[in-house]
This record gives C-alpha cells, structure tokens and sequence, in this order.
C-alpha cells in the first residue's frame, strides 16, 4: 500500500484563539498513488456545493463555513470520516484525544479551556452521520482505500506566543515547525510510496533548506520551486516520498480540503468556549472569530473584565 496525505491550517492570522494544523491521510493501491483522491473516491465525496446533496461536500474550509450557518457542512465532513476509520467522538475533549491535538495540561492554563467539554455534533445529527459514513465505507472497500487516523495540532496563544519568540520573532517558523512534526509522522508510518501534499505556507516559495533539516539523513531532490508549487522528492532505502507545497492547495487538492475542514472545525470549537466563557459577564456581548478588526472590537468589549478578572495578555493575545 501507499499513503496520499495533505496537511493544511486554521487560525495562522487572528489576534485571538489558537492555531490548528490537520493532517489528513489515505492508504491506497500503490497502483493508484498518483490517482487524484477527487477520482478514487467521487461516489462518496464532492468538490463541489452544488452537488453535496447525496455526497460529502469536502473543500476549503472557507467555503463551507461562515458563522451565520453554523458548522453543519464542517461535520458532515468531520464526523462521517471519523465514524468510517471507527472512532466514534461523542464530546470535544474526545475529539482532541482521538486527533492527539495538545496535551490537555496546556488547557488547564487558560479559564475559558480549563475542564470545559460539551457533546458532539453540535449542529448535524447522527442518522446524517451514520448515512455518509456508511457510504464511506463502502466506497472505500470498493477502492481498496483505507482512512488512516487523522493528526492534529493545537497551539494555543501563550505556547504560540513563546514559540514566536523563541524562533526569531518569526510565526512563519512556528507554523513550518509544526507542520514538519506531522510530515515526520506521516514519513514514519510508511515504507513505500508518499504522496503529500501541503498548502503554501504564506510567501514561501523554496523549502529545501528546511526540508533537509529534518531529512538529513535522506536524498532531497528539487523537482520545481515556483511561485504555484514547490515540489520535492525524498528518498531514503525503499521509501519514497513526493511532497509539494502548493498555493490554494485546499482548493486543488482533496486531501488538504479535508485537512482544511478538521482544522477549521477544531479551530471553531475553541473559539466557542472562548465566547462562552466572556459571554457569562457580559451576556449582550457579540462574539468574535478572533481576526484582527473584529478582536479589536471584542478586546475593547471585554476590557473591564479583563481587568477584573486578571486577565494576562498573554493567554489571550498573540504578538503576531
């Protein structure tokens, strides 16, 4: 077998709540490495809005989601991947233990986190959940395709905050430090064919130095680095892994839209009990997605709370 991958990201802009990275992976025939996952798996799964009435509708993030229609598209993707690899995830402290997101310890130091859990789905129900994932199953038995666990990463503000410090004043770091952790464990559970792809990290257009930073011992060849895609080859004994980095890769690639939907939908759940939590002092207060203008409002909002309850800056606000 051989394993298709991506990885992608939720929450690398906003002043507030934390930062997620997903990554998403699939065993496939080594036939059917370099067949797109959109192919391989049509009869269950959708790119497309208009035609998710009777498939999954799996793309950025971005596209399925906005506050005022809540989070039903995210977990009709979420839920029904999961149910399909056999975990059933009934509350959001099982979601981060199933998806090995953070230890919960780090949670314990923010109020708004600390013992909070609350059940799962919140806005799609289960026949819905049980019905996709059933076709799924059957999809991927006909195609010899296997969902393997999902991983995720949470940085909350204080450890994103520190990193930032720690790695030059650099967010941009931060994110690829976490991402190569992932690409590592990806690279680990496999001994034959990789091929992973990564959304573009900002601007970033050349990752072979970085790339044989953690593949030392490995042979890495640039196949393209361009403004579109920078494209690698890693090899080491049997394993060979094809790793790109591609712009709008949410949008091209079905493996990083997954990716995308995990990471937003964690992304999501911590913003909620964040809301949560200043909405018991201040019960007219709107809430907030934690991006730049909007958290200046809300920060604005909550400042006599803050203040009152001792609230550190740095347990609420990033530096970048």
């Amino acid at each position: 077998m051989a394993i298709i991958a991506g990885i992608d990201e939720a929450g690398y802009g906003p002043v507030l709540g934390p930062l997620v990275i997903t990554a998403i992976a699939f065993d496939v025939p080594e036939g059917d490495v370099d067949c797109p996952l959109e192919k391989l798996l049509k009869d269950a799964v959708t790119g497309r809005q208009e035609s998710r009435k009777h498939r999954i509708a799996v793309m950025d993030s971005k596209r399925l989601y906005h506050a005022r229609n809540g989070l039903k598209l995210l977990e009709n993707a979420v839920f029904p991947f999961l149910r399909s690899g056999d975990m059933k995830v009934t509350t959001f402290r099982q979601l981060l233990e199933a998806l090995s997101c953070c230890h919960t310890g780090v949670l314990d130091g923010y109020p708004w986190y600390a013992e909070k859990d609350y059940p799962l789905p919140l806005s799609t129900n289960i026949p819905a959940v049980l019905h996709y994932a059933d076709l799924l199953k059957y999809v991927f038995h006909k195609q010899h395709v296997r969902f393997r666990r999902p991983e995720s990463c949470v940085v909350a503000v204080k450890e994103f905050n520190s990193q930032v410090r720690l790695l030059g004043n650099n967010k941009a770091s931060v994110l690829f430090q976490h991402c190569i952790r992932l690409v590592t464990n990806v690279w680990n559970s496999c001994d034959g064919r990789i091929k992973l792809t990564i959304d573009k990290h900002g601007g970033r257009d050349k990752y072979y130095n970085l790339l044989k930073g953690q593949f030392s011992a490995a042979k890495i060849k640039i196949v393209n680095e361009s403004a579109g895609i920078s494209h690698y080859r890693i090899s080491e004994k049997q394993k060979d892994m094809e790793i790109s980095f591609v712009e709008k890769g949410e949008s091209r690639c079905l493996s990083v839209a997954l990716a995308s939907i995990f990471s937003k939908y964690i992304r999501e759940l911590f913003i909620k009990l964040e809301n949560q939590y200043w909405h018991q002092f201040l019960p007219d207060l709107k809430p907030t997605a934690g991006y730049y203008e909007d958290a200046q409002r809300f920060l604005s909002d909550i400042e006599h709370i803050r203040k009152r309850e001792k609230i550190r800056d740095d347990i609420l606000i990033r530096i970048k």
